[in-house]
């Protein structure tokens, strides 16, 4: 008789054990795994995201490399044909013969202007190496505008007065320094030039 009470309670306690066990793993597994695996889910997207972002931004800077590439050759072109252009102006200033020169120079660096804005990172040697240049090409701007006002003011002096002897001075004198600046210029180009990727990539 007392084995049968002493059963019948142990029993009744196995019961109740496996009926919390039971009611504790259902909450689990309605409550807390859906929420592992939303966080899992979560954090995998958030890794697969900074992956993708990171290629297309390695992407996005090798294509405007490129892009900048092929600019540079058009400026390295603009360049070369003003630095005649220049030499010719020197040599007629020189001999003091026909109108000081005006030169309508405007530099051709929409690439670099329109999409650098456009990348995520430039913490780059090479990339910082073409934006000081690209910046520094605004010297050459500068140059440009104060040789056309010698020039301006070479052709309005009075020869009478003397003052046609000084403007031509002035003015070649700029053009010296803006042959040298040019000079300068399409050296640093033709270096970082070499160091950009080919027009034409092998595929």
């Amino acid at each position: 008789m007392i084995w049968l009470v002493s059963h019948s309670y142990t029993a009744a306690w196995a019961s109740l054990a496996m009926a919390l066990v039971g009611n504790q793993f259902s909450w689990i597994q309605s409550f807390v795994i859906p929420i592992l695996f939303t966080f899992f889910g979560a954090a995998l997207g958030f890794v697969a995201s900074q992956i993708r972002d990171d290629r297309n931004a390695k992407r996005a800077k090798q294509s405007f490399m490129h892009a900048v590439g092929m600019e540079l050759d058009a400026l390295g072109n603009q360049l070369d044909a003003t630095f005649l252009e220049v030499t010719d102006s020197t040599a007629r200033v020189t001999r003091s013969s026909g109108a000081g020169p005006h030169f309508a120079f405007k530099l051709r660096t929409s690439v670099f202007t329109s999409q650098l804005g456009k990348l995520r990172d430039v913490a780059d040697p090479l990339m910082i190496e073409v934006i000081h240049f690209y910046s520094d090409l605004g010297t050459l701007e500068r140059i440009f505008e104060s040789v056309n006002d010698f020039g301006g003011e070479y052709n309005s002096a009075s020869v009478s007065s003397g003052e046609k002897d000084s403007a031509r001075a002035r003015l070649a004198s700029g053009l010296i320094v803006l042959k040298e600046q040019l000079s300068g210029f399409g050296k640093r180009l033709r270096g970082l030039r070499a160091k950009l990727p080919p027009a034409e990539q092998s595929k």
